[in-house]
């Protein structure tokens, strides 16, 4: 069978802050917490984890904006459930309180669906290896809020006959510093994948607070 070379480069940028990719303890899955979000309490492991909205099961406090970035490994999916004691405002089209879900690592990817009210949301299944939730609140009637599961389930596209591919190796870069340069040769010098394996790599860019990251692509032979 004959395994094509995939390279996939990651940009997270969210209020001018570049989100580091690698957690800690060597683990490449798990819940990111955007800087400057971070609230609730989260437990994460290698087959997935649960997360909370804050002070739940008491009521959540107004005036919160919560966003949990959900990563599985590659050839990976993540399936997301929730608690059967769910409560948060309800409101026409949730306009008000509410809990946002998209397919995809950014707060732009394709909407799942936004929740509230007293019904707890089906099951969720991402179609890639990322999922992107946000809890919000405003000023006033707030209700004790959700507690969520995910698990980490094998990518049916990434199957042929007679099993599961096996994992990608991790491949994973960090970048920082008032500029610097993007480089696909960087896996082979580094060593991150081997020759005719498929790779799924990141280059975070860490950016200072309230900076905006620029990237621009240059043609090969060119300055």
């Amino acid at each position: 069978m004959c395994v094509h070379r995939m390279l996939l480069i990651t940009v997270l940028v969210v209020e001018g802050i570049a989100v580091a990719q690698k957690p800690p303890d060597g683990q490449n899955v798990g819940v990111r917490h955007v800087a400057g979000t971070q609230c609730g309490i989260w437990v994460r492991t290698s087959n997935g984890g649960h997360f909370a909205s804050p002070s739940y099961p008491d009521p959540y406090p107004p005036n919160k904006e919560c966003i949990y970035v959900l990563e599985a490994a590659p050839r990976q999916r993540i399936e997301l459930t929730f608690d059967e004691h769910f409560y948060i405002e309800p409101s026409f089209e949730c306009r008000f309180d509410h809990l946002e879900v998209r397919d995809g690592p950014f707060g732009f990817s394709p909407l799942i669906e936004r929740f509230c009210g007293v019904k707890s949301p089906p099951l969720i299944r991402s179609t890639g290896r990322f999922m992107w939730v946000k809890f919000s609140s405003d000023e006033e009637l707030e209700g004790m809020g959700f507690r969520a599961k995910y698990s980490f389930i094998p990518d049916p596209d990434f199957t042929y006959l007679g099993g599961i591919l096996s994992p990608i190796p991790d491949c994973q870069f960090e970048l920082s510093g008032a500029d610097g340069v993007v480089r696909s040769s960087q896996v082979e010098q580094e060593e991150k994948t081997k020759p005719g394996q498929a790779v799924d790599c990141i280059w975070t860019i860490r950016a200072t607070p309230r900076a905006k990251v620029r990237l621009r692509a240059r043609h090969a032979g060119r300055p």
